[in-house]
């Protein structure tokens, strides 16, 4: 069983890395099991909302990743395409970022 959680983790690693280098602006890939809730995207979907600082499973026809969102603050909006990993059909989704009162000085 630790094989294969360390070959998840890994995959999840290598998974990131893979991601465009700007993605690191909008936070970071997790591993799908450290999630604060889950989104569900159809074909009608054309936006999703999310808080600066929440972690939150993006799933769409079977697949799906975790993102950890962490934007600067002046970063409200960002397409789902630069953050989804390449196999992850992200369509034109946009999502919109509401800031953490918990990171508000």
């Amino acid at each position: 069983m630790n094989t294969l959680k360390n070959t998840l983790f890994a995959l999840t690693i290598a998974t990131a890395a893979i991601t465009a280098a700007h993605a690191a602006d909008y936070g970071q890939l997790v591993g799908n099991n450290y999630s604060d809730r889950v989104i569900n995207l159809d074909a009608g979907t054309k936006y999703v909302n999310v808080t600066n600082g929440e972690t939150v499973q993006f799933i769409q026809q079977g697949k799906s990743f975790t993102w950890h969102v962490d934007t600067y603050p002046n970063v409200t909006e960002v397409d789902l395409k630069k953050i989804a990993p390449a196999d992850f059909d992200a369509g034109a989704i946009e999502v919109y970022v509401a800031s953490n009162p918990l990171y508000r000085g």
